[in-house]
């Protein structure tokens, strides 16, 4: 008998029953959905009675199981690609970047990984060698639900062309905070996060838009939900407040990402970035001062043409950063290009 996705702010479905519809229509309504065990083993209901009804999912067709080998090997091949898109999360205490050193040649360029917790992350983007290579290695490229070529009233749904990778690990017992609570301003219809490995605790906090928006929400404050090996959680970055943490004594926690476009809008080239940065946590107003040069002297925003906020000069002669426009909640800081850059 197939199980109904349980009620609450994040409904919850399992693998073995879930159909693109379904799936379209609880996300629909929370922008966010957990599928139970999506990497065991599904009964295939189309053969006769008798017959052994014991398959692989196609979630499972390769079962061997991921570790960091794979993202060492994929390191090894390709190495400017893990670069350039390379954050560390949480840096090991006894880091020895410190003598010469660099943070993703210390996890994936050697054999044995740092003692103590360090947590990180990094994009599989702009190489199709890389890329094709990468997918190859996981479980599955996209999950069989998404699979589904499209029927009225649900397009097709469409992938990035990138893949997200968070890998850690937290021998202590109080769990290992990744970054701080923020929203993502890309314009997607949600990430899906598959848990490889060990385990996650993401922290979900829906925005005000959101809260307008989908009236089960209401009310809703912060809502904790622990991704164990083979859940894979939808969400919507973008109108969730979110942040994860390691929990305590898990030898490696290893997920993957893609984000998704289920209106059926074919993504455009991807250049994702990974890196800590500054993002606005309420609506600001055109002309607000968000930063001045006392409050935050060591400021440094990106430059881009279609930036957020401009220099200008205050009545003591200091340095302000002023939005040019009205700021949203959750979107991410830069700067105008100046005239000796443009």
């Amino acid at each position: 008998m197939k199980r109904k996705a349980s009620d609450g702010p994040v409904p919850v479905l399992q693998a073995q029953d879930v159909t693109f519809e379904a799936f379209s229509k609880a996300y629909a309504k929370h922008q966010v959905v957990l599928v139970r065990r999506c990497l065991t083993k599904q009964k295939d209901t189309t053969k006769p009675p008798g017959s052994d009804s014991r398959v692989v999912s196609p979630l499972t067709r390769r079962r061997r199981k991921i570790d960091l080998g794979v993202l060492r090997r994929l390191f090894a091949r390709h190495p400017k690609v893990v670069r350039r898109a390379f954050n560390m999360e949480q840096a090991p205490k006894a880091s020895s970047a410190a003598v010469g050193t660099d943070g993703v040649t210390e996890l994936l360029g050697r054999k044995k990984s740092p003692a103590g917790p360090w947590y990180a992350s990094f994009v599989v983007q702009r190489s199709r060698g890389a890329l094709a290579a990468f997918l190859q290695a996981l479980p599955m490229v996209v999950p069989p639900f998404l699979q589904k070529k499209g029927c009225r009233g649900f397009p097709a749904a469409k992938h990035s062309d990138a893949v997200w990778v968070f890998f850690g690990q937290n021998p202590q017992a109080r769990p290992l905070q990744g970054r701080p609570e923020h929203t993502d301003a890309i314009a997607h219809s949600g990430t899906w996060h598959l848990q490889l490995r060990g385990s996650k605790v993401w922290v979900l906090r829906p925005t005000a838009e959101l809260r307008r928006s989908a009236r089960p929400l209401r009310g809703v404050g912060r809502v904790r939900v622990r991704c164990r090996e083979g859940d894979l959680l939808c969400v919507n970055t973008r109108l969730w407040w979110h942040s994860t943490r390691i929990p305590g004594r898990c030898p490696l926690s290893l997920s993957v990402a893609r984000d998704m476009y289920l209106d059926g809008t074919r993504p455009t080239a991807c250049d994702m970035t990974n890196v800590d940065g500054h993002f606005a946590t309420r609506n600001i107003p055109r002309g607000t001062v968000v930063f001045s040069e006392e409050d935050a002297p060591d400021l440094e925003l990106p430059r881009k043409p279609d930036a957020n906020l401009a220099l200008a000069e205050g009545p003591d002669g200091g340095l302000l950063v002023v939005a040019m426009r009205r700021i949203a909640a959750g979107e991410w800081f830069s700067l105008a290009e100046s005239e000796d850059e443009s």
